[in-house]
């Protein structure tokens, strides 16, 4: 098997995810691959997998013929009662005219990454998010302040490792509310982060999903990493994953 892992223009890894995934790949005997551009890799064998950003791993199925649910996964109508707060969509126009609504967090919904999530509270944080062709969707939500952030890395149904990536380390967070969160999530994919966080009144509260192809590693083992991006990248190309029973 084999694994090509995106790098930086000089040949170094382009992040540390991808440096992780590295050694997980290595760690497991395949054979991996450097490239810059998904357009250095020439052959086509679906079962080898892309490692790197969201926008390569996207362009790469998209060179394979793979058609991808273009929908993303931030927020679940299934899990929608782990949300603690209202969350709905608009397009950045409508938000930007009817400032009632501001005072809230945005992020884009249809493209992933678009900008970064931030919180809109007056005119001048809109710079940036508006354009001259192009009306943006996002979801918007009730700003949350959170004291702790979990990333749940769920692989197949089970919790694979779970990583604290922000706030206080002395915080708890209760294993039921994740596992009733991924039974209720029945139509989720292999592989994805689900994001928890505790406010400061104790409320463990849903930060959102996120697809599993290219999620940031917060200090998940190597070999862990590369079987939780292998899940997902056999089931988007329909292809076997060798590392589902490891």
């Amino acid at each position: 098997m084999r694994a090509y892992i995106q790098t930086n223009k000089n040949g170094e890894f382009y992040n540390v995810n991808a440096f992780v995934a590295y050694e997980g790949f290595m760690s497991l005997g395949w054979e991996t691959v450097k490239f810059y551009e998904v357009k250095d890799i020439k052959d086509h064998h679906q079962e080898d997998i892309v490692v790197g950003g969201i926008g390569n791993v996207r362009s790469r199925l998209a060179l394979l013929g793979i058609e991808r649910n273009k929908e993303e996964i931030d927020y679940p109508h299934s899990l929608s009662p782990y949300f603690g707060r209202r969350i709905w969509t608009t397009t950045i126009q409508e938000l930007f005219e009817n400032n009632q609504n501001w005072n809230v967090f945005v992020k884009p919904k249809d493209i992933t990454k678009k900008f970064a999530g931030k919180v809109v509270r007056e005119y001048k944080d809109f710079i940036g998010l508006i354009e001259e062709d192009a009306n943006t969707t996002v979801w918007c939500s009730e700003i949350v302040d959170f004291r702790t952030e979990w990333r749940c890395f769920i692989r197949y149904g089970e919790i694979l490792d779970i990583r604290p990536y922000k706030g206080a380390w002395d915080s708890k967070l209760d294993l039921d509310i994740v596992n009733n969160a991924i039974n209720d999530f029945a139509d989720a994919p292999a592989a994805y982060g689900l994001d928890f966080g505790i406010d400061y009144d104790g409320n463990m509260k849903l930060v959102e999903i996120n697809d599993g192809h290219s999620l940031g590693t917060y200090g998940i083992a190597p070999v862990n990493y590369a079987k939780f991006l292998t899940a997902r990248w056999s089931e988007l190309t329909g292809t076997t994953d060798y590392l589902r029973h490891l």
